[in-house]
């Protein structure tokens, strides 16, 4: 399911930067659908080639849409309080780097099959839950929420759920896990090898 998730999740439910400060949290999401199907379609055959130019584009134009410090203090719960802020900083940029190695060509599989359906916004103050219910090529439809925040007048998402599966949730159960097994600086390092890219839920 997770690798589902993240196919559809990336490749459609996010916009990049260019598209701040949208008057609504849907709007704020929705920006990137045409972009980064236009920017498989025209790159596609570079992009399945040679990897990491296509990592390079998800981390310009995906990855200012999460709200990466705060989902790595969610992930990482009771640890964050006594994480340094080294250690902090480098679990945000290694769990960044690993939904995108992860994840990346499941978005390349995926681009050009996945249609969404917009559904009504829940907004609470400066949080908001984005409904979406998004259908593969082969007819399956999951129901995706996307979790949302205001930070400098902007949305970021800051968790998401298929089928009232949250990816917080399982990410921070498995690496809590971790944890407790070795230490935060032997998870960083893992995490910053690689070596959970492929036991990442949905990775191939």
């Amino acid at each position: 399911m997770f690798k589902k998730l993240m196919a559809l999740v990336l490749s459609f439910g996010i916009t990049a930067g260019a598209h701040a400060a949208a008057t609504t949290p849907d709007q704020a999401l929705r920006g990137t659908t045409e972009q980064i199907q236009n920017l498989i379609k025209d790159n596609y055959k570079t992009y399945r080639a040679d990897l990491p130019t296509f990592y390079k584009a998800v981390d310009e134009v995906v990855v200012p849409r999460f709200d990466v410090p705060y989902i790595a203090q969610l992930v990482l719960a009771t640890h964050y309080k006594t994480a340094s802020a080294d250690q902090r900083s480098r679990f945000a940029e290694s769990f960044k780097n690993m939904l995108v190695r992860a994840y990346g060509n499941a978005m390349l599989d995926n681009y050009n099959s996945i249609q969404i359906e917009w559904l009504p916004v829940r907004v609470d103050g400066d949080k908001a839950l984005v409904n979406t219910s998004m259908s593969s090529g082969a007819g399956q439809k999951y129901a995706i929420g996307f979790r949302v925040r205001k930070v400098n007048d902007d949305w970021k998402v800051f968790d998401i759920a298929v089928e009232n599966v949250s990816l917080i949730t399982n990410f921070r159960t498995q690496l809590s896990a971790e944890i407790k097994r070795t230490s935060l600086d032997d998870v960083i390092k893992r995490m910053e090898s690689g070596e959970f890219a492929q036991a990442a839920p949905g990775a191939k």
